[in-house]
């Protein structure tokens, strides 16, 4: 009887001790969940720290030959070159808005199923801080931005950054008078599973389901979208001869990039640096401050623009974003290109502030704020802008408005629809 007794006693002294054990590794799990939902991620440039050993010559010179940057990164994407990819998305200026953010969403996934969660996560929150920022986009392509690329933080665990994003999907679907019904309940069930994901329950989507439950099923709202068009560049046959020849000699050295091969002869590289070495000649000719101050204001918008897609094209062939060593002078000239680039940006919006009026001010602050986000802005004044966006914000009418959250240092664009 004593022997079963003393059993009991050390089984139940097992069982407590078990229990302990449990209760202690619950309260640590739960603290390290407790810590990275809590946990935001501060803003990275996304032109910054490019992996050139991984970029694919033969896909990355392909802007150099005129060919489209969508058209490219789509390429990338299909042979699996998630770097090269990158390298052509982060420095493009000729992607919309809604393109871009779609991009980036695409890319972020690939590096998701890639195992890379580093870079999916950066690819993720830059769709997002497009769909906060960009004065073009309509609501619903907003809201399923910041849908996509929360499910997709969620999915590498990166929770912080999954609620924030999420919680911008939830304020569009809720306060946007440009919705259907039929979107505000798919943006929904998308939410739900988000949030549960993330590790949050009903408190977070509950408001959105009885505003749809209990909201008459009225009309939407036709939603105008700014339009800022760039005005007509001029005929340049000095321009289009010196591009004609570095679109010539780009498609040389592709014809010999054939994979594995990512090594051109010396002299197809000598033979295209030259080439770009003139056209930056003809250019800094054709786009400097005289040239835009002896033109009417439609032609100098038109100059400036195309003075800061040159600069941008510079700068990225300074940082070797082809996979190559192009033009080794301008490696050297990286700092001044990129001083050059940053002034040329504030020309050109200073010029299209003039050509718009002040109606169309604060589209113009979102354009420049995240023209620096996306890192195509170089050290562009984001506290004055900020400053800017806060007066001009007050004069909109829209029930959907951009917050400016600092949390550890770090600024985070929000848009939400509460005061």
């Amino acid at each position: 009887m004593q022997k079963v007794r003393r059993q009991v006693l050390i089984t139940l002294g097992l069982g407590t001790l078990l229990l302990s054990i449990v209760g202690l590794v619950s309260i640590g799990a739960y603290a390290l969940t407790s810590k990275r939902q809590t946990a935001l991620t501060p803003w990275h440039d996304p032109t910054a720290g490019l992996q050139e050993r991984s970029i694919a010559p033969d896909l990355a010179l392909l802007p150099l030959t005129g060919t489209d940057d969508a058209e490219v990164i789509s390429r990338a994407l299909f042979a699996s070159e998630l770097d090269t990819a990158y390298s052509v998305l982060a420095y493009s200026t000729s992607l919309s808005d809604s393109e871009r953010a779609g991009k980036w969403l695409l890319l972020g996934q690939r590096y998701q199923e890639a195992g890379d969660a580093k870079r999916a996560g950066l690819c993720y929150r830059t769709a997002a801080e497009i769909a906060a920022l960009s004065p073009f986009m309509t609501d619903l392509s907003r809201a399923q931005t910041f849908l996509q690329a929360g499910t997709g933080l969620a999915n590498i665990r990166a929770f912080g950054d999954g609620e924030l994003i999420c919680d911008q999907a939830h304020d569009v679907a809720l306060y946007s008078p440009h919705l259907t019904q039929a979107h505000r309940q798919q943006l929904l069930q998308g939410l739900q599973t988000a949030y549960a994901a993330l590790g949050r329950g009903e408190e977070k989507w509950l408001d959105l389901a009885r505003s749809i439950s209990g909201g008459q099923a009225t009309a939407p709202q036709p939603q105008q979208v700014p339009v800022m068009t760039m005005p007509p560049l001029p005929a340049n046959a000095e321009v289009e001869r010196a591009e004609a020849i570095r679109k010539e000699n780009a498609e040389k050295m592709l014809v010999v990039l054939v994979p594995p091969q990512r090594e051109p002869s010396k002299y197809l590289l000598i033979a295209l640096a030259e080439a770009l070495l003139a056209e930056d000649q003809v250019k800094q000719r054709a786009y400097d401050d005289a040239a835009i101050a002896g033109a009417d204001l439609p032609t100098q918008v038109a100059l400036a623009h195309a003075r800061v897609t040159w600069l941008t094209l510079k700068l990225s062939i300074a940082r070797r974003t082809s996979g190559l060593s192009l033009v080794p002078d301008w490696e050297a000239q990286e700092t001044e290109i990129r001083q050059q680039l940053q002034t040329a940006r504030k020309t050109l919006y200073e010029l299209y502030a003039s050509y718009i009026g002040d109606e169309a001010a604060l589209t113009l602050i979102r354009q420049q704020l995240l023209a620096g986000r996306l890192g195509l802005y170089p050290d562009y004044p984001e506290e004055a802008l900020v400053n800017e966006m806060q007066i001009a914000g007050t004069q909109s009418a829209s029930p959907l408005h951009l917050q400016v959250s600092i949390q550890k240092g770090a600024r985070y664009f929000v848009l939400t629809g509460k005061p």
